[in-house]
């Protein structure tokens, strides 16, 4: 009925819908509201985010150590049914601290699995010419994601905390029934092709420069991810209508984001479409700390919203057209690179906060050390051959 084209495209964007947009944004998203209903104190609220990010860390580890065959399928499905779960477990209160720490672990297992392994799958049962459209209709997965979890926000004191994670397990497992559906195809196409070696081309200078940025990405969004609800209502003073505004122009520039970086990996080739949006990156983080009017506050949670995803996206495809079949492990390497760095971060900051550094320090801090980032990318592929920039 659908080609395998569209197939692939359905199941990589539920995927990072589910894995990315639902699992890891959720929290963030609803952590204010949670925390009141449930009467977490900001400590624990804050362990919570840093058992998510080393669940990440674990699953993007054990990611890259299953092998590149049809087991891949099986893990996919296990991953996303537990991800959906951890949503439940979250929808009820009076339960104790390990409880939650533990799912919100089980949750990142989940979104690392998912992140890996799924653009694993769609790079060995995709045509060479399709893989293009195919990551940026799958990566834009992420933005719908986080888009489903901020929709809402608006109206949370009318459907109650509980409501709001029951909501989300719907349509994740909603997601789930899809995946597994999509997934028994897959499992036979990847049956029949053998087991590609593990390096195809040599790894060169310009995955050390992805990989880099990257990295930094990864530390720089760690104010926005764990902290923004907390700067725009203490420091910022802001009303309810506009904190959800805020969040809901983060959800707009995150289903936006992979479709920008698409349009401009075209027009100029990815290399250079990753240089711009890295730039933009870091001023988007350092706007935040401009408050003399909320447009500067609503740029900044639209941009980096969108600039988060669209770096992801073109990031992963780059290494998939650059390295081929060495793929999936200079992906997940990239990944545990990225999950390691989140984590330093988000416990950096948290100490920062404890020893009285304030947000708009926390923000410099973040957008310096995505700028060097930044800096050594433009440097190091300033003489790269430019067929590696090709779409």
């Amino acid at each position: 009925m659908f080609s395998n084209k569209i197939k692939l495209s359905l199941f990589l964007c539920l995927s990072m819908c589910l894995g990315i947009g639902i699992l890891r944004f959720s929290y963030t998203a609803l952590l204010p509201s949670t925390r009141e209903a449930f009467g977490w104190s900001p400590s624990f609220a804050s362990i919570l985010g840093s058992a998510n990010l080393l669940g990440y860390l674990i699953g993007a580890f054990w990611a890259m150590k299953l092998p590149q065959n049809k087991s891949m399928v099986s893990y996919i499905q296990l991953a996303a049914i537990a991800g959906t779960l951890s949503l439940l477990s979250c929808a009820f209160s009076g339960f104790s601290e390990i409880w939650y720490s533990t799912w919100r672990v089980i949750s990142g297992i989940s979104g690392g699995l998912l992140m890996i392994l799924s653009p694993s799958v769609v790079a060995q049962c995709s045509q060479l010419q399709d893989r293009f459209k195919i990551n940026f209709i799958g990566f834009s997965g992420i933005g719908l994601g986080v888009l489903m979890a901020t929709l809402f926000l608006p109206y949370i004191q009318d459907i109650s905390t509980m409501w709001a994670w029951l909501i989300l397990f719907s349509f994740s497992a909603l997601i789930c029934m899809l995946l597994s559906v999509l997934l028994k195809g897959f499992k036979t196409q990847l049956t029949t092709l053998t087991e590609v070696p593990a390096v195809e081309h040599k790894v060169d200078g310009i995955f050390y420069c992805l990989l880099i940025v990257y990295s930094t990405s990864a530390f720089a969004y760690v104010p926005h991810s764990l902290f923004w609800i907390d700067y725009l209502t203490h420091t910022l003073h802001l009303s309810p209508i506009g904190i959800n505004f805020n969040w809901i122009l983060y959800g707009l520039g995150s289903a936006l984001g992979a479709f920008a970086a698409y349009c401009l990996a075209q027009k100029l080739g990815n290399i250079s479409a990753l240089k711009i949006l890295y730039s933009n990156y870091v001023l988007a983080i350092f706007i935040a700390i401009i408050n003399i009017h909320p447009l500067f506050t609503f740029l900044s949670s639209f941009a980096t919203g969108l600039l988060n995803p669209a770096v992801v996206f073109l990031t992963s495809y780059t290494i998939l057209q650059i390295y081929g079949s060495a793929y999936k492990k200079l992906w997940s390497i990239a990944t545990l690179c990225f999950a390691s760095i989140q984590l330093i971060g988000g416990l950096s900051f948290s100490f920062l906060q404890r020893i009285g550094i304030d947000f708009s320090q926390q923000f410099i801090i973040a957008a310096c050390v995505l700028c060097i980032g930044t800096l050594q990318l433009f440097w190091f592929t300033r003489t790269a051959k430019l067929s590696k920039n090709l779409v």
